[in-house]
C-alpha cells in the first residue's frame, strides 16, 4: 500500500520538479514576456509574499483534545509556499486516565497548482509528549506527504485547505495515526 502511494505521489511530484527547473530565459515564439515583481528580480525579502495561518481543533467528552497550530509561510515562487509552524495540544482520555501536554514544531512546503483547486503538501514535524508505553516524555518525528483541496479567499495568496496526509515514517511512537486529515487557513499579508 505504501509503495503504491509513493509511486502515485512521485507521478504528481515529478512534473513539479521538471517545471521548477525550466530555464527562466526560455522563450517560445508567440509568448508574451512575463514581468516579475521587483522583489523577485532583486531577490529581496517581500512582505507581500508572507502568509500567516494554521489550524485549530477541539473535541470534548471522555476524550478531550484541544489543538492550536500557528504557521508562517513565504512564497518562494508564485506556486511554491514554504514555512514553519508550531503546535500545542492538550490531550485527556478519561477512560484510560491519561493526560498530556503535547508540543512541537514543523517545517512544510506546498505546491499550489495554478488554476486548479488542489495542492501538494510535504512536511516534517517533531512532537514531544508523554508516552504511556514508555512512561517518559519522548520525541516523535513524522514525515508527512499528501495533498488536498484549496479554496481561494480574495487575492491569490489566501486560501482555506483540507489535506489528506500519510506519515511515511510511522512507528509505534508516532503521535498521528495514518491517514492524517487536516484543515487549515493561509492568509497573505
Amino acid at each position: 500500500m505504501i509503495k503504491q502511494f509513493l509511486a502515485i505521489l512521485l507521478l504528481f511530484i515529478s512534473p513539479i520538479i521538471g517545471f521548477s527547473q525550466a530555464d527562466e530565459d526560455s522563450y517560445v515564439y508567440g509568448d508574451t514576456p512575463e514581468t516579475k515583481p521587483d522583489s523577485e528580480k532583486s531577490g529581496k525579502f517581500d512582505w507581500d509574499r508572507v502568509t500567516v495561518g494554521g489550524g485549530l481543533g477541539a473535541t470534548f467528552g471522555d476524550l478531550t483534545y484541544f489543538e492550536i497550530a500557528p504557521a508562517v509561510g513565504y512564497y518562494i515562487t508564485d506556486n511554491i509556499l514554504a514555512g514553519v509552524g508550531g503546535t500545542y495540544i492538550y490531550y485527556s482520555d478519561n477512560v484510560y486516565k491519561y493526560k498530556t501536554n503535547i508540543y512541537g514544531g514543523t517545517i512544510f512546503t506546498e505546491y499550489l497548482f495554478k488554476d486548479l483547486p488542489i495542492l501538494a503538501h510535504a512536511e516534517t514535524n517533531l512532537m514531544n509528549y508523554f508516552s504511556r508505553n514508555r512512561q517518559a516524555r519522548i520525541n516523535a518525528v513524522g514525515v508527512f506527504l499528501g495533498g488536498g483541496l484549496k479554496q481561494q479567499l480574495g487575492d491569490g495568496r489566501s486560501y482555506l485547505s483540507i489535506l489528506v496526509l500519510w506519515d511515511i515514517n510511522e512507528t509505534q511512537d508516532s503521535f498521528y495515526p495514518n491517514p492524517i486529515i487536516r484543515g487549515g487557513i493561509s492568509i497573505g499579508l
